[in-house]
């Protein structure tokens, strides 16, 4: 199982609803796909619909609960929990939780927007690290902070970064996406090809608790997110279903 810890310094940069989404295509190419939602604020377990839903990601890193299923197919949950704001558990328990998930391919963790257990466990169990980014400064200086506390606690941990809500037509975001090739170039890790787009259907999708690709597949934002998982998949080295 390939484990991917989606993660950001600064928050409000569309990680639940990327790891949401592009988990969503994710399975319809094929791959058994599992979320975890670490973050307290539960964002990704309301955008699916199955707020309140249990057992939850505390019962989960306890050694006590399995996924749920979701309305989409090979597409499965651990609930997040208000508790996370509490667990300040400092023993790895995050790595004996993962290695108990058995028959997924796929394992997408949405981090909290912090350096508290959640994330820092989750990267430290990660094979991988996908940081969604605004093209925006604040972002920017975002992205380099996570990516250096990255390379401090995992030299060599592949790190690869999505633009989300990306505003083409403003003058700021064109500005903002140069100086990220640049910092990405400098800082040795990868910017993905595909920019997910700022679209009305994905904040429509969340508002009706299911992907954008269920929502409105024919939309900029669905296309995007399809995009961003082929160009994973073949990144990652793994099949896709036809």
């Amino acid at each position: 199982m390939l484990t991917v810890a989606v993660w950001n310094l600064k928050g409000g940069t569309s990680k639940s609803c990327t790891v949401q989404n592009l988990g969503a295509e994710l399975a319809h190419r094929g791959q058994r796909t599992v979320l975890v939602d670490l973050d307290g604020q539960g964002t990704l377990t309301y955008a699916l619909g199955m707020e309140g839903a249990a057992p939850t990601v505390l019962d989960w890193i306890e050694g006590k609960a399995y996924p749920l299923t979701t309305d989409t197919d090979d597409l499965y949950l651990v609930p997040g929990d208000v508790g996370m704001f509490q667990v300040t558990e400092e023993a790895d328990l995050m790595g004996p939780s993962l290695g108990r998930l058995k028959g997924f391919d796929i394992c997408l963790l949405d981090c909290p927007p912090s350096l508290g257990f959640a994330a820092v466990q989750a990267v430290l169990s990660a094979d991988r690290v996908l940081v969604p980014t605004l093209c925006e400064p604040a972002a920017l200086k975002g992205v380099s902070d996570a990516v250096q506390f990255i390379q401090e606690e995992r030299p060599g941990i592949p790190i690869e970064v999505v633009r989300t809500r990306y505003r083409s037509r403003l003058v700021l975001s064109r500005d903002m996406d140069s100086q990220l090739a640049v910092q990405a170039v400098a800082a040795g890790y990868r910017l993905l090809d595909t920019t997910i787009p700022e679209n009305i259907a994905i904040a429509e999708a969340i508002a009706h608790q299911v992907p954008v690709g269920n929502h409105a597949p024919d939309s900029t934002g669905a296309i995007a997110y399809g995009h961003l998982a082929q160009e994973l998949l073949s990144l990652w080295s793994l099949p896709s279903a036809p």
